[in-house]
């Protein structure tokens, strides 16, 4: 089974938010996500459409670490899966190594090229107008999956797509944030 959602970003003062939708179906909001922002331990939360009940929580492990590690937990706590920001493998491209119960993917910057042109806009201060895309690619190395952001939008709309039953459809919304939020994008 595949699934696609879409990780809309709402423009506020004091956290990030967004929404997230399944779009492979007739579109169904999942949930509403917010991040504080200049926190120094990452927590992110995804309510309900309702805002009931917690869907999950992206938790860092350490205060402001290179090589982050995400636990992303239920709204009772229990594991769902871990994002870790693969250091080294992100010095040329971004890199995050996703791991569950059901298996272990890594997503990365589709195109190194681009990812050296974005840096370097990064450090001129020029913003980044291009499209962001990241592949999703299973243990073998195959590619099950993308988190692309469209080009020139005045607020950040993620399209995420997964063609492995494997992974939690959480652990994709949660990518969606890696991606945005803890990327500074």
């Amino acid at each position: 089974m595949s699934y696609s959602l879409t990780l809309t970003q709402k423009l506020t003062m004091m956290q990030n938010r967004w929404t997230v939708t399944r779009t492979d179906t007739a579109p169904v909001d999942l949930g509403f996500i917010t991040q504080k922002r200049m926190a120094l331990k990452e927590s992110v939360t995804c309510t309900s459409p309702d805002g009931a009940s917690v869907v999950f929580r992206i938790q860092g492990r350490k205060v402001m670490e290179i090589g982050g590690v995400y636990d992303v937990v239920d709204g009772d706590g229990s594991s769902i899966g871990t994002l870790a920001k693969n250091f080294k493998a992100s010095l040329g491209r971004s890199t995050y190594v996703i791991e569950t119960f059901q298996g272990r993917w890594t997503l990365t910057e589709t195109s190194q090229l681009q990812a050296i042109l974005r840096r370097v806009m990064n450090l001129v201060d020029i913003p980044w107008f291009m499209r962001v895309q990241f592949s999703l690619l299973n243990e073998s190395g195959a590619q099950v999956g993308h988190v692309n952001r469209a080009n020139m939008k005045i607020k950040d709309i993620y399209d995420i797509k997964v063609d492995d039953d494997r992974l939690d459809m959480r652990m994709a919304a949660a990518m969606g944030v890696a991606v945005d939020a803890f990327m500074n994008r």
